[in-house]
């Protein structure tokens, strides 16, 4: 039972720590909206000279505003967590307390008076495990989410260097710093997803 108690303690701990890492990955988002503003701006004074530009400054405030929702979804299902490992925890106690009583009757005409209870706490805890499971599970797909569009963003990154080769030398420089910073984000992003998701999956 002692190592129950540890699962569920360690689980509330872990999700506090996804929760805390998240605040990084949220900076980061907001950095790569504030360099899509900063393409949309261009791209606005540049005109046709990088109109194929657009659709790249449309895919980063995409991703922006898309981590940054994933990012409170993770949020709630960490709080989640470590609500549902403090039932459980609560709900491994009660079991532990109604064992102990047994043991202590021992042979006493009233030792089976508490048993509906006792099969009751075992139900309730079962219960409290599988949502505990469900959230765990839940909060690594989200982070698997993140990563993915972190992947996909490597692309696009590769597609913006290649545009922003082509625009005029008037425009180059801030293009292609952009693109170094939108690249940055995303490396910095998924460094913090992967280290989330091992934390998440070594317990």
């Amino acid at each position: 039972m002692r190592q129950n108690t540890e699962l569920k303690t360690t689980f509330f701990i872990t999700a506090v720590a996804v929760s805390a890492r998240l605040g990084f990955v949220l900076k980061e988002a907001k950095n790569i909206s504030l360099e899509a503003m900063n393409a949309k701006a261009l791209v606005a004074r540049a005109g046709e000279n990088v109109r194929t530009f657009k659709p790249i400054t449309d895919y980063m405030v995409e991703l922006a505003n898309d981590t940054i929702r994933l990012v409170d979804d993770i949020n709630r299902e960490a709080l989640g967590i470590s609500k549902a490992s403090l039932i459980a925890l609560r709900g491994n106690e009660a079991v532990n307390h109604f064992n102990g009583a047994k043991q202590k009757a021992g042979n006493a005409i009233y030792r089976d008076s508490f048993e509906p209870a006792l099969r009751s706490a075992e139900k309730d805890l079962h219960s409290y495990q599988q949502n505990l499971l469900r959230n765990v599970r839940r909060l690594n797909e989200l982070l698997e989410e993140i990563e993915s569009r972190m992947l996909a963003a490597n692309v696009v990154t590769s597609t913006s260097r290649l545009e922003a080769a082509t625009v005029s030398k008037l425009y180059r420089a801030n293009f292609e710093a952009i693109v170094a910073k939108f690249e940055q984000a995303a490396k910095n992003i998924r460094a913090i997803v992967r280290e989330c998701r091992k934390v998440l999956n070594s317990k």
